[in-house]
């Protein structure tokens, strides 16, 4: 169900990539207003509130309890995909955000779709005249919060509102048009939100090449921390939870301090690399979250914040709280 497709290569969001609460605390945010307990949209889900993060399963058990709830009144998908704004995203919003361009944003997101909270698969077509990114479900919450979410994405990445239309597999409903801002077309062949192709070549307003080359980066980090494919994934996934003594690393994953070496010389890496390369992730995601320069230093496992900020000079040429005034001007 959850697999999406980018010029014909299959990304898997469903099974092995976790993902953060945001998407939860929109679809409590929007059962709370219509009534319906936290406790209820939680039954079963076996998430705490106080997790970092959950998977894809977890998720959609809390989608399937607020629509049991609610009952499925059309634009409910909608009101939940409407608060699930950029800032949502952390490093991969900034990623879009700072992009050159409509279409390398929209090539950019769908190659790290794994760090977003999708649900569904998605798959984007582009003919010489139109742009479509299709939502392949036939579960019609699903089908309005992903469409509402892009349509909702498309237009913070622009600044603007462009000309578009959703064609949808469902029966006629005037919520859908008013809620969503745009002409709808149902019992389309298909689900999808579909604009003319030239917008994919329109300048992005908020554009900057340093920021986009740093975000793109940590997302690459982060996508090997959440899916350890290789022994760089797994070194890379223990020092994001804060184990960063090299023998301590070896003796989690069983193996000699010498060897633990040998095998990173062979991936072309280093554990001083991997730690760096993970910390500066971590440090962009915790800035763009509201971390302070101290919670992010201490997180990280500096010994004080004037040790981090110097490291964070070395990776990005500025401060802490200079990086972090930029990306909220954006």
């Amino acid at each position: 169900m959850c697999a999406s497709c980018l010029n014909g290569r299959q990304v898997d969001v469903s099974g092995q990539f976790r993902r953060g609460l945001a998407g939860v605390h929109a679809m409590l945010s929007v059962g709370a207003s219509r009534g319906v307990p936290a406790s209820t949209c939680l039954d079963g889900a076996g998430i705490s509130l106080q997790e970092s993060e959950i998977c894809v399963s977890q998720e959609l058990r809390v989608a399937r309890n607020l629509v049991d709830a609610v009952g499925h009144a059309p634009g409910l998908g909608i009101t939940v995909g409407q608060r699930m704004g950029l800032r949502a995203y952390g490093v991969w919003g900034f990623a879009l955000l700072t992009s050159p361009t409509l279409r390398h944003a929209s090539d950019l997101g769908l190659r790290y779709l794994p760090l977003t909270y999708a649900l569904t698969s998605l798959r984007m077509g582009v003919t010489a005249s139109e742009v479509s990114l299709v939502v392949s479900s036939d579960a019609p919450f699903l089908v309005e919060r992903e469409i509402a979410t892009i349509a909702g994405l498309v237009r913070s990445l622009l600044g603007a509102s462009p000309s578009m239309r959703v064609e949808l597999r469902l029966p006629p409903s005037p919520v859908y048009s008013s809620m969503l801002g745009v002409p709808v077309v149902f019992d389309a062949p298909h689900n999808a939100l579909v604009a003319d192709a030239s917008v994919l070549e329109q300048p992005l307003p908020q554009a900057d090449p340093v920021t986009m080359a740093a975000c793109e980066q940590a997302c690459r980090t982060l996508v090997t921390q959440r899916v350890p494919a290789s022994l760089s994934g797994a070194v890379r996934a223990l020092v994001a939870s804060g184990v960063t003594d090299a023998d301590a690393i070896a003796l989690r994953l069983h193996l000699s301090a010498r060897t633990l070496r040998r095998r990173l010389a062979l991936e072309h890496t280093s554990l001083r690399a991997l730690v760096s390369e993970t910390r500066r992730a971590a440090a962009f995601s915790l800035l763009v979250k509201g971390c302070t320069v101290e919670q992010v230093s201490s997180r990280l496992g500096y010994t004080d914040a004037a040790t981090f900020i110097r490291a964070f000079r070395r990776w990005t040429g500025t401060t802490p709280g200079a990086w972090r005034c930029a990306a909220e001007y954006r």
